[in-house]
């Protein structure tokens, strides 16, 4: 019987002791994964994102849309490849959503990777960016905002991507020096010094344009009435953003200088083909402001500068893209 006791105590310890060592062991493994999770999840991360670009073949733009190629250079510090389930990208001028993207499920090898990401821009959405850009003093930001869904080792990880970048231009105001005769011969001349043109106010579908021309009078005699003023806003590859002619009353007496006011409109809806140029042009664009005056001159109607109009310019200029040849 003691025998037996013996035996039945001996069991029970040998029992318990191998529910201890599984207990221990099972221990130890949670240790490990969870020390694991730590060092990948809060000591720097597993996925590091290390830098984004924005990249554009010019060739394959249209009036329509600009289709880029978002490369995103990701470090896997896995000791294994890990899969993209798939992510979304949005792309913003500011508060407006110019584009997005969607990314694919595709392998992600150890090491340094570079993702390319398919994304379309909007443009005919450009003219409310551009509307939105001169509102706030010619100042931007554009932005990418998403995430990258991520299938590894210690399970799905969700990885924000967030890219940002300011565009600030100098479009207006224009001030030039013309120093412009219009010789008309014994009547003498007329001569165009200086002209001016500031942003004075802009909407979604217009921005107008407060203009001035200082005006010499130089004919023997005659005064020199302005009846009118034309005028023409492109591109340097001859994108028409605006024309118009404002009629006035205006009376220089000879010998006399007077500034001329009147005002310049920009139709918002040619924005998007300014945008198809700069673009094409690698984000380097020159607007032309050209115009001519109508004037009475001893009582004949004469179109001054119609045929070699005054002309200020100013240049668009901006850093959002790289490019690819």
């Amino acid at each position: 019987m003691a025998k037996w006791k013996k035996f039945c105590a001996s069991t029970i310890y040998s029992l318990n002791m191998k529910k201890i060592g599984i207990l221990l062991a099972v221990i130890m493994i949670v240790s490990a994964v969870g020390g694991l999770a730590y060092f990948y999840l809060y000591r720097g991360g597993a996925i590091a994102l290390r830098s984004i670009d924005l990249y554009i073949y010019p060739e394959m733009i249209s009036e329509v849309e600009t289709p880029i190629n978002v490369a995103v250079s990701l470090d896997n510090n896995y000791p294994v490849n890990v899969r993209i389930k798939g992510g979304e990208l949005k792309i913003l001028a500011d508060t407006l959503e110019l584009g997005r993207a969607s990314v694919p499920s595709q392998v992600i090898v150890r090491g340094l990777n570079t993702l390319m990401i398919d994304a379309v821009l909007n443009n005919t959405l450009i003219d409310e960016f551009w509307y939105q850009h001169l509102s706030r003093a010619e100042a931007s930001v554009i932005s990418l905002h998403g995430s990258l869904l991520f299938e590894t080792p210690i399970g799905d990880v969700k990885v924000p991507v967030r890219y940002a970048t300011n565009i600030e231009t100098n479009i207006f105001p224009i001030e030039q020096k013309l120093n412009r005769e219009y010789d008309l011969g014994i009547l003498g001349k007329v001569i165009i010094r200086e002209a001016k043109i500031e942003l004075k106010s802009v909407t979604l579908h217009e921005t107008h344009l407060k203009a001035s021309i200082d005006v010499e009078n130089h004919l023997r005699i005659v005064p020199l009435y302005i009846k009118g003023l034309v005028f023409n806003i492109r591109t340097g590859e001859t994108t028409i953003l605006g024309m118009g002619e404002q009629v006035g009353e205006n009376a220089i007496a000879p010998g006399e200088r007077d500034e001329i006011l009147f005002d310049v409109t920009i139709d918002n809806s040619n924005i998007p083909k300014l945008w198809y140029e700069h673009i094409k042009n690698e984000e380097r664009t020159v607007i032309y402001v050209e115009l001519w005056l109508k004037t009475e001159i001893a009582g004949r109607t004469i179109e001054l500068f119609r045929e070699t109009p005054l002309t200020v310019s100013t240049k668009l200029e901006t850093n959002i893209f790289k490019y690819r040849k």
